[in-house]
């Protein structure tokens, strides 16, 4: 149990921890990446106001010919068609080039082809030059930036190997303190968990005199008690039978916690042990009003478990479809095996007053009961479900619940203890 509280700490706090980094990996990537482009950006658009504003005056471009020097220059006429630059323009950037200034896209950043056949980056950014008040062509000034992407691109490695390490970290982390939130928590169940063995134990003596002292009184006294007297006997019985119930419920609950369940395991007959549980469950819900069926297979089907806990699953669940169904109505009891999956299955199904949806998650909860006023009556505890869920938890079978309200209750077990089948 705590072993798996402990995973699911690690798991969020690691997640958490994750997702904070990479978040601040993520700024830190974009916002590096943004001020490097804005950085060229504006040195481009810088570069280009002004060599508009010298090209109206002297009809002269600074920069040479493209991939010789820092920046690339060149003065394209009003109607676009004429370009005056300095070295070779590629033919395909020119072509950009245009493109961008017919649709009006006076700066940003496009992919070109050079004249061996690679691609590279260029950013760009077009200039009016006006003359005497007159508009009479644009310049372009471009700067390559490949070596700026590649830049980039180092930059978000660097970051994606951090970000892996990072992981690693943050699940190391989780682990350190899921370990340390867990270990109060820890403390506290198993004190209690002995507490609740130990106060078990010693109940147990004094309510084995008070049983064997009721015994002897109604013994020694019956012929001289008064009817109340007689009634209150019988009321006294009932609350020590419920109490030792309840003791017994306990400490199977203790040993649950402490991981001993399917200790003493061993091969035994079901259908030998079920068939007296039926004949008693039969008369049961005969003085009941109530109408019970048993489903069993014809050949006998052997287990390798442990007897007691699998007669307890049985109990457990046949004396809650007695304790939730109401006068005349069914209970069912089917068992069936697969013998290709060694799985023992089987369900107990009632035509009570069923599960609400919402309660249906809780049921196999410690001390929760449906309708607790009612279970309170017909003396339930709330341990019983809880016990049942343990003892299959414990051999890593399932139990699925299908109820409607007023319809009844249908619960189906499956375990892989079956040995074999006759």
């Amino acid at each position: 149990m705590f072993k798996q509280l402990e995973r699911k700490l690690t798991m969020t706090y690691s997640l958490w921890f994750f997702l904070t980094l990479a978040a601040i990996f993520f700024i830190l990537f974009f916002v590096f990446k943004n001020m490097i482009y804005q950085s060229v950006s504006w040195q481009v658009d810088d570069l280009a106001h002004d060599q508009a504003i010298e090209f109206a005056d002297t009809h002269h471009l600074e920069g040479g010919p493209f991939r010789h020097s820092l920046y690339l220059s060149a003065f394209l006429s009003e109607d676009g068609k004429d370009i005056v630059y300095r070295g070779s323009l590629p033919t395909s950037l020119r072509n950009t080039l245009l493109s961008k200034l017919k649709s009006r896209e006076y700066t940003g950043i496009v992919q070109t082809k050079e004249s061996s056949g690679h691609n590279t980056l260029i950013i760009y950014a077009i200039e009016p030059v006006m003359h005497e008040g007159v508009q009479t062509g644009y310049i372009v000034i471009a700067k390559e930036i490949i070596k700026t992407h590649e830049q980039i691109e180092w930059w978000f490695r660097i970051l994606f190997v951090m970000g892996i390490c990072a992981a690693t970290l943050s699940v190391i982390i989780a682990h350190f303190l899921a370990r340390r939130a867990v270990l109060p928590v820890k403390r506290n169940f198993e004190k209690q968990r002995a507490f609740v063995a130990d106060a078990s134990h010693e109940m147990r003596t004094p309510l084995s005199v008070f049983s064997a002292s009721l015994e002897f009184f109604e013994a020694e006294e019956k012929g001289r008690l008064s009817e109340s007297s007689k009634e209150t006997l019988v009321d006294l019985k009932a609350e020590v039978k419920d109490m030792d119930k309840l003791i017994s419920q306990l400490l199977s609950l203790a040993r649950a916690d402490n991981h001993g369940l399917t200790a003493e395991k061993k091969t035994f007959p079901l259908i030998r042990m079920i068939r007296p549980m039926i004949t008693f469950y039969k008369q049961r819900s005969i003085d009941e009003g109530k109408v019970f069926t048993g489903n069993i297979p014809e050949k006998e089907v052997y287990l390798l478990a442990n007897p007691l806990e699998i007669k307890q699953l049985f109990t457990i669940f046949l004396d809650n479809a007695l304790k939730y169904t109401k006068k005349y109505d069914r209970i069912e009891l089917s068992i069936w095996i697969n013998s290709d999956k060694k799985r023992l299955n089987f369900s107990v199904k009632d035509s009570g007053i069923g599960i609400a949806k919402e309660e249906r998650e809780h049921v196999f909860e410690r001390f929760y009961r449906v309708e607790k006023g009612r279970a309170r009556q017909s003396g339930g505890s709330g341990l019983g479900l809880s016990i049942a869920s343990e003892i299959v938890s414990a051999y890593k079978g399932t139990i699925t619940t299908d109820s409607a309200m007023e319809l009844g209750t249908t619960f189906t077990v499956s375990l892989p203890v079956l040995a074999s089948a006759e």
